[in-house]
């Protein structure tokens, strides 16, 4: 009986080893194609002037700071207790 157990437990993990690779590589695929079709679009699009640049560059450090405040207040408040559930001193109604 235990070596019917031990089988089941060897083919399982084989069977989730085989499903994680395949998940791998199917993302790994999705990844490459969607790399591919960026590139290329990028390379199609025409060039933008120097201030559509300066412009773009602004709005990415604006939005890299807006993201660090707000997993910066995530952690502050957790530390601090504020995101504990409620708790009351009131015994409970009947």
């Amino acid at each position: 009986m235990k070596t019917a157990q031990a089988l089941t437990q060897v083919m399982e993990g084989t069977v989730r080893s085989k499903n994680r690779w395949l998940l791998a590589a199917v993302l790994a695929a999705l990844l490459v194609g969607a790399t591919w079709y960026c590139v290329s679009v990028w390379r199609a699009a025409p060039s933008m002037p120097l201030y559509g640049n300066i412009i773009m560059g602004v709005a990415a450090i604006l939005a890299l700071v807006a993201g660090c405040g707000l997993i910066t207040l995530i952690f502050y408040t957790h530390r601090k207790g504020y995101d504990e559930s409620a708790h009351s001193n009131r015994p409970p109604r009947e």
